[in-house]
């Protein structure tokens, strides 16, 4: 048997371009600290371009924070080495925090600490430099993001959602037409699936196509939807009793393409049967305003493959 090449994501491609480039453009301007340019790119190329400005951001900031306290406290302290260090990182992480960079903090210490153990006459060249070589590597990377297949993650998050909807008959019939408790924390971890994935939709802002505003608001609906099936699921579920199946409900189980046994649909006439024949007509209202939903966005889910 032949070996079996590995898989390579998109986004190893775009890592390796952008490194190989950051270098290149560190070589021409003759940088004496190019590893950093290699390191900015590789901080920087994100799954989704939102995630690749907030490092970006964050890389930019807390290099150009920790190279410049470390540069003024190294001359104010010249004498006095380590007390220079220990007041210039708290003066530092104060400001990170009061400018809300928090997430910086880490490395504009390292930045400062690195400056201030250079030699006094070279912290600010070592800074400059450093910051130059870093911000080649986070542009590079955040212009390879951009430029080559951005992540768009609609069709994946389009299927999970028909996932969700094909395997709600089973869960409806074992409950409804047999009387049994199925097990819900598949729906459930489904629901944290998309969840997850319409949250990182969601951050994809930059750049965006014409109507990905809409295919958002769609996607957030069909959320919603879904949610709305498993809450009555979960209701039904929770009953002690599972109630009469009314005639008018056994009729729209055609909806998930289930067909209730002759003579199991009665008129209600406990409070089992109301409740539980409110929660199932909630659960196909959902399920029909879904497949409304559903049936309306298969041309555009299409076009995002």
């Amino acid at each position: 048997m032949g070996r079996l090449l590995p898989h390579i994501g998109l986004r190893t491609v775009k890592t390796g371009l952008a490194v190989v480039l950051a270098l290149f453009l560190a070589d021409l301007r003759a940088s004496p600290l190019p590893i950093f340019a290699a390191i900015g790119a590789i901080v920087a190329m994100n799954r989704t371009v939102g995630d690749a400005f907030e490092s970006c951001r964050t890389q930019f900031f807390g290099i150009l924070l920790g190279a410049g306290f470390g540069a003024l406290f190294v001359n104010l302290f010249e004498g006095l080495r380590y007390v220079g260090i220990g007041l210039g990182m708290m003066a530092l992480i104060l400001l990170c925090v009061s400018l809300r960079l928090r997430f910086a903090v880490p490395l504009a210490c390292i930045v400062f600490s690195a400056v201030c153990l250079s030699p006094a006459d070279q912290a600010l060249y070592y800074g400059v430099n450093r910051l130059l070589d870093t911000s080649i590597g986070l542009a590079t990377a955040l212009a390879v993001n951009i430029a080559l297949k951005p992540y768009n993650n609609y069709g994946q998050i389009v299927r999970l959602l028909r996932h969700f909807r094909q395997a709600v008959p089973a869960y409806v019939e074992e409950r409804v037409l047999h009387g049994r408790y199925p097990d819900l924390s598949p729906l459930e971890q489904q629901l944290h699936r998309i969840a997850e994935e319409l949250a990182l939709f969601e951050k994809q802002y930059v750049l965006r196509p014409q109507g990905r505003t809409e295919q958002a608001v769609f996607l957030r609906g069909c959320e919603q939807l879904a949610r709305s099936v498993y809450q009555e699921l979960a209701a039904l579920c929770a009953m002690d009793e599972r109630g009469c199946l009314s005639p008018e409900n056994a009729a729209r189980l055609a909806v998930l393409g289930l067909t209730a046994p002759e003579g199991m649909a009665v008129p209600p006439r406990r409070d089992a049967d109301v409740v539980g024949n409110y929660h199932l007509d909630n659960l196909l209202r959902a399920c029909t305003f879904f497949d409304e939903f559903d049936a309306a966005q298969q041309p555009a889910a299409g076009q995002e493959k």
